[in-house]
């Protein structure tokens, strides 16, 4: 049996976050690549929704494939959780009780919050494609090399389609890897994300390898004309140096722990939310890119030179942090930045900002513990040095 064509657009996903590592670099200036994962937020994670849907021709468009990517700045670790499509939810607040329908309902937005809701996570951005080009991006990446386990087999006269992989160490052009990652076999969806997960690895052998530098350009242009991203262009730095530095051996994934069962007559897969719970707290959950998120920054240029408020900001958002505003401090004589508090609950992570700045902090103690005062940042004399 075979899953419809978009079933395997997730690798799309993958190629991108692993092509953007690698390119950058080579097609503009390692600028981007500076954050520093030494610094004082020191276990950045960034989380990934990752969403292959079918295309609306015939129909609303559904979630087929569905996979949660965490990549750990600090370690460049990263981390796969692959959400089968028929995972039951179970919740008064949809009107659908399986995951790939929340694309049906809401689009992308909608399986992103059903996804947090179930797993009790923050996701930082979402990936989604009706992918068309993947056999064009394979193509280009000359073939991908991978030990097939046992002869795939399957033939559709009326549609046209004719599967014959054989056993055994193959390098598949476009068309066969198609086939490949569309391939269902007894397992149900078990063996295809086995297969699939088996399938980014050999992928990730292949972008990661010395001999993909050149054709870099043109797999970028493929693979954006399929991806449909939030990620701003500054934003992709936090886990830039991830995807150029991660390690294949410290790649994990997993799938989603559950049991298929049949709920009046209709076929899920229900998850052990209990198990899932300690695999989130391990690959997924995030700690203080998601925590800087909640900070509205007011930065403020005390030195007078132009720029200087901009720049700092900039690396601010970096590690997660909201900027409410920009504008001139009082005066422009500052001899070193002043990170302002107004919280006792904030004094931690106005310390993490006075260190990466080279400053120190104030806390304003006869202001109210307002959280949407929230935290000042007034830069000075020696800025340049952190940005």
């Amino acid at each position: 049996m075979l899953e419809k064509l978009t079933d395997w657009k997730y690798i799309a996903l993958i190629i991108f976050l692993v092509i953007i590592g690698i390119a950058i670099p080579f097609l503009w200036n390692d600028e981007l690549s500076q954050i520093s994962s030494s610094g004082p937020f020191k276990d950045n994670k960034v989380n990934i929704l990752a969403v292959g849907y079918d295309s609306n021709i015939n129909g609303p468009s559904r979630a087929d494939t569905i996979i949660l990517i965490s990549l750990n700045v600090e370690s460049n670790k990263a981390g796969l959780i692959f959400l089968p499509r028929d995972t039951y939810i179970n919740s008064d607040k949809r009107e659908f009780t399986k995951l790939n329908s929340s694309h049906v309902y809401g689009g992308i937005k909608l399986t992103q919050k059903t996804v947090e809701e179930m797993l009790d996570i923050d996701i930082d951005y979402y990936l989604e494609t009706d992918f068309t080009g993947f056999e064009k991006i394979i193509d280009r990446l000359g073939g991908i090399n991978i030990k097939v386990s046992e002869r795939l087999h399957y033939v559709d006269k009326a549609g046209g389609l004719y599967i014959n992989i054989p056993a055994g160490q193959q390098t598949l052009n476009g068309e066969e890897a198609l086939q490949y990652v569309r391939y269902r076999d007894i397992r149900g969806d078990i063996g295809r994300i086995e297969r699939q997960q088996k399938f980014i690895n050999a992928v990730l052998a292949k972008v990661l390898s010395p001999s993909i530098i050149p054709k870099i350009p043109g797999v970028i242009k493929e693979v954006n004309q399929a991806v449909n991203t939030n990620i701003p262009f500054q934003d992709i730095t936090p886990f830039l140096n991830t995807a150029k530095e991660i390690n294949l051996n410290q790649i994990e994934s997993k799938m989603l722990p559950g049991r298929p069962e049949y709920i009046d007559g209709i076929s899920y897969w229900v998850p052990n939310l209990e198990q899932a719970e300690i695999m989130i707290d391990n690959l997924v959950r995030n700690k203080s890119y998601i925590q800087n998120k909640k900070y509205q920054l007011t930065v403020l240029n005390g030195v007078g030179e132009s720029g200087a408020a901009s720049r700092t900001a900039d690396l601010l958002k970096q590690y997660g942090f909201q900027i409410a505003e920009i504008g001139n401090a009082d005066r422009y004589n500052y001899q070193s930045s002043i990170i302002k508090y107004y919280a006792q609950k904030d004094r931690e992570t106005a310390s993490q900002i006075a260190e990466l700045l080279g400053g120190q902090t104030e806390f304003i103690e006869d202001a109210e513990e307002d959280s949407a005062k929230n935290i000042e940042v007034i830069v000075g004399a020696g800025y340049e040095k952190s940005v």
